[in-house]
């Protein structure tokens, strides 16, 4: 599939929509059993550019919210028999078959979600699909084949996860399996045994097995993992003293070397290569050093590597003191996941998910399984409360989290880490958690949220 896209509405959306387009249209062709390569041009315009090309080619005057100009005339709807003889359009030496252009207004793209309710990348995916499919002959259609063509426009985006109908947690766990990049943070809690704050050996190998298999199965894989003070605490003898800043920053230095320790002996095992990478809000907030950050991330990843992130706490103390900008580990994964364009962050930590109440204390708390959107209704059900002793992140850092990720165009999970083959129940769509829905918004911005996160809490 070659895509050629421009896009001359300047439009800055919070997701890669070349790369959804191109998953979209990728996904039409496997469907019709294209068996070509096929090269499709896409243009994101305005509605004023669009109103023109209506006027220059279909002699209307209206600001529609797509076009198509098929290069092919099918016969009938994706009839690909007689195409190796149309010498304009198909390449029989690279086997290349142009198929035609598509316009698409990005104006009526936010005005539609906002009518809609949905998000802007799938109100996108959705005028991808439909043009797709006039391309491959579904114009000027009989009603049966006009029916035909919505099942199949249905059918290509619900397998990438993509539906209009958000309100069924059954379908929309099903679009799990395709996660591509994921982003998984375990907090200390779900690390340590809860007795004595040590590090669980049992826990942590299946962890790493758990992960070894989703980059088996073809998964980028990154890692978020709390632990390090805990870890350092531990190997110093220092499990039942209250420590002050700098102790802890010591703990967090012997620490992570510990535990990466760890998870080198323990990934090697699977024939799997994890590396380090700490980062500080410094790094996050400075365009060439997040920029580099995300190379980092995009290299590893494509060598196969799984990269386990923390915060430097040795060198940087608003995490562990102020909790001023990443909080808890939390909020450090999901500003992870929007760096690298993640399309799923899980949470795993010691609570099921998302309650409308604290269960702990209120027995009649009923348990949420989908947040479509994340609005100051479901923001203010977070408390700054945890019920561990070495965890310092309860639900609020996650639901700050949620709006990172979500915002950026990743679903997320919040899970219990009791057992770590959650994971894999996870990603086959088995009904654990609370799934907060990916609401990609055109104005999402990483920096400026960091920006006005850190000067609320200074």
């Amino acid at each position: 599939m070659k895509l050629f896209v421009e896009n001359e509405a300047k439009l800055k959306l919070g997701f890669n929509f070349e790369t959804v387009a191109r998953q979209v249209a990728e996904k039409v062709l496997d469907l019709e059993n294209c068996p070509y390569e096929a090269q499709v041009s896409l243009l994101l315009t305005d509605s004023a550019q669009i109103r023109i090309m209506n006027r220059q080619f279909r002699n209307i005057d209206s600001e529609t919210d797509v076009l198509s100009f098929p290069l092919v005339d099918f016969e009938k709807p994706s009839d690909f028999a007689s195409l190796e003889s149309m010498e304009d359009v198909f390449d029989p030496e690279t086997g290349e078959l142009m198929l035609g252009d598509i316009v698409i207004s990005a104006d009526k793209v936010l005005e539609q979600a906002d009518d809609y309710g949905h998000s802007v990348k799938r109100e996108f995916a959705f005028l991808v699909a439909h043009s797709m499919y006039h391309l491959l002959g579904y114009d000027h259609m009989t009603d049966s084949e006009e029916e035909e063509m919505t099942a199949k426009q249905e059918q290509a985006l619900k397998q990438l996860g993509i539906t209009r109908d958000a309100a069924d947690p059954d379908r929309i766990r099903e679009h799990f399996r395709d996660k591509s990049r994921i982003v998984v943070k375990i907090g200390s809690s779900s690390l340590t045994h809860a007795e004595t704050g040590k590090i669980d050996l049992i826990k942590l190998e299946i962890l790493v097995r758990e992960l070894s298999d989703l980059a088996m199965r073809g998964k980028e894989v990154v890692l978020v993992s709390s632990g390090a003070i805990a870890t350092g605490r531990d190997a110093l003898q220092m499990m039942d003293r209250e420590l002050n800043l700098a102790m802890k920053q010591a703990c967090a230095s012997v620490g992570q070397a510990k535990l990466m320790m760890l998870y080198q002996k323990l990934f090697s095992e699977y024939n799997q290569i994890c590396s380090q990478v700490l980062l500080t809000k410094d790094i996050m907030l400075d365009d060439v050093a997040r920029n580099n950050a995300r190379n980092t991330f995009n290299e590893l990843l494509s060598l196969g590597v799984i990269p386990v992130v923390n915060e430097n706490d040795t060198v940087v103390t608003d995490e562990i003191d102020k909790l001023s900008v990443f909080g808890d580990n939390d909020t450090l994964s999901a500003v992870v996941a929007a760096l690298i364009h993640a399309d799923l962050l899980i949470l795993l930590s010691d609570i099921d998910g998302l309650y409308t109440d604290d269960p702990r204390q209120n027995p009649d708390a009923e348990f949420i399984h989908v947040v479509e959107k994340m609005d100051d209704h479901f923001a203010s059900m977070g408390k700054r409360s945890t019920g561990s002793k070495v965890g310092t992140g309860g639900m609020a850092t996650k639901l700050s989290a949620a709006r990172i990720a979500t915002g950026a165009g990743a679903d997320m999970v919040i899970a219990n880490g009791e057992d770590f083959h959650v994971l894999h129940r996870i990603i086959n769509g088995e009904p654990y958690g609370t799934v907060f829905l990916e609401n990609a918004r055109d104005e999402f911005y990483l920096l400026d949220y960091l920006r006005k996160e850190g000067q609320e809490e200074s």
